[in-house]
């Protein structure tokens, strides 16, 4: 019985998304979430009631998975729309990409959490990933801390970055991930803290264009889990 009791907690682990304040370390696991295609996880991440409307029959549907997977998590963390509510994600639905050219938004959410038709010429005419900026506009004190925490011209900041991708080019993995920060580089890692084969495919293939996602906190860099790719 007590076997029979620690495997289906086993089981239930491997679904529930962990809870946090901390946006960057939800985004990271929502990544890594989707990058193992373990979609129920990844949804768990985000509010109940968006997690509500992403489900159908207690799992998530093709369509569904694949705007998940189309979404550019390097944007999600500067989004104003993304933010952290009791522990999950709030905003994802909101964003979620319109695969479905010439048709109405399927995720658009109004003020109710129900989805709402758009037109996508319009989406696009708004915001970043098609929000309205008024309605998704940080506060003060929200644009301060994103303003203190992202200083693309901080001299600091240029060379972990440069540095991090003279690494990753020439595959020097060591280097690489000793200029991350920890809570992102254990996603790498395996159980014995090494290198993940799957992890040396996915820093090859690193997003290099979008270095501005990339911030620093306590020296090391953040925000590199968000530029890796989803396989």
């Amino acid at each position: 019985m007590a076997v029979l009791m620690a495997c289906s907690s086993t089981k239930k682990d491997i679904s529930q998304a962990p809870r946090s304040d901390d946006l960057l370390e939800l985004l990271t696991g929502f990544g890594e979430s989707l990058s193992k295609r373990n979609f129920t996880k990844a949804v768990d991440y985000m509010v109940p009631e968006e997690k509500a409307l992403m489900m159908e029959g207690g799992s998530v549907p093709a369509e569904k998975q694949k705007m998940l997977l189309a979404l550019r998590l390097s944007t999600l963390i500067r989004h104003p729309a993304i933010r952290v509510q009791d522990g999950h994600i709030a905003g994802i639905y909101s964003v979620l990409p319109n695969l479905r050219q010439g048709e109405a938004n399927p995720v658009a959410i109004s003020d109710s959490a129900a989805p709402a038709d758009v037109d996508v010429l319009a989406s696009q005419s708004k915001g970043p990933m098609g929000t309205d900026p008024a309605a998704a506009a940080p506060s003060e004190e929200e644009t301060a801390s994103t303003a203190t925490a992202a200083n693309p011209n901080d001299p600091q900041l240029k060379s972990a970055v440069n540095k991090f991708f003279a690494a990753v080019n020439r595959k020097n993995w060591s280097s690489a991930l000793a200029l991350m920060n920890d809570s992102e580089r254990k996603f790498l890692l395996d159980d014995k803290g090494r290198l993940k084969e799957s992890s040396k495919q996915r820093l090859a293939q690193i997003d290099q264009k979008n270095r501005d996602a990339l911030t620093l906190q306590d020296g090391k860099l953040t925000g590199v889990t968000l530029l890796l790719p989803s396989d």
